[in-house]
């Protein structure tokens, strides 16, 4: 997945190292795992961790170029912030190398394209919804489940296909079906991330541990 097996030029290995501890650093300079000491979101972010990896696992490999896959960074930072969301993704990116026997020079590269940066993008999006658009249920859903999820995804993808060209020389070669496997990407990860953003908002609206849910009224659970 992503560019574990691709070779990298050893400047871009060493970097991709540094900026990884700095932005790991910065995610847990202000304590973020205190968001855990309840003992079910405990579970909750270790079973995400877990459920990502796997998703992970599913790939969509080009000839020379980059994999694709679902991402669950957007999902993991409605529930838990940026900063837990950033740990996590490194956890994940980590033992999907692990896993699938990667080639560590490329696990930073990785991380830092399909973890760190659909992070930062689902984070930025969410605030400014939550900031400029009146809130309401349906609102949040929309917003934080399948909008920022979609965006996040397509800006990973295009940064991938970017990392792929500068490492071609900038010849320009996209790989065949990479463009159809990333819109159907993009719709899957939207999909996915907007179902599971609903059923937890209905059923467990207190594992969103990132919003003052009765402003977004989501401490009313369905009707029975």
């Amino acid at each position: 997945m992503g560019f574990f097996y691709t070779p990298l030029p050893l400047w871009l290995a060493i970097g991709g190292w540094i900026v990884t501890a700095g932005v790991l650093a910065l995610a847990i300079w202000k304590n973020p795992f205190r968001r855990l000491q309840d003992g079910t979101l405990q579970h909750v972010w270790f079973g995400i961790v877990v459920a990502v990896t796997v998703l992970w696992a599913c790939n969509t490999w080009f000839e020379d170029g980059p994999a694709i896959h679902l991402l669950g960074a957007t999902l993991m930072v409605t529930l838990f912030d940026w900063q837990l969301a950033m740990v996590g993704m490194a956890v994940t990116t980590g033992l999907a190398a692990v896993v699938l026997d990667a080639s560590w020079p490329g696990v930073p590269v990785t991380f830092i394209l399909f973890g760190a940066l659909p992070v930062a993008v689902s984070s930025l999006l969410q605030k400014a919804i939550q900031a400029w658009i009146p809130r309401s249920l349906f609102v949040f859903i929309i917003g934080h489940g399948f909008l920022t999820s979609a965006c996040a995804v397509a800006i990973a993808c295009s940064a991938g296909l970017l990392l792929q060209i500068v490492l071609a020389d900038g010849e320009l070669i996209i790989p065949a079906g990479f463009t159809l496997a990333a819109s159907l990407l993009v719709a899957g990860e939207a999909l996915f991330t907007g179902v599971f953003t609903i059923l937890i908002t209905v059923y467990r609206p207190t594992w969103i541990t990132t919003f003052d849910v009765r402003r977004y009224r989501l401490d009313r659970g369905p009707r029975v």
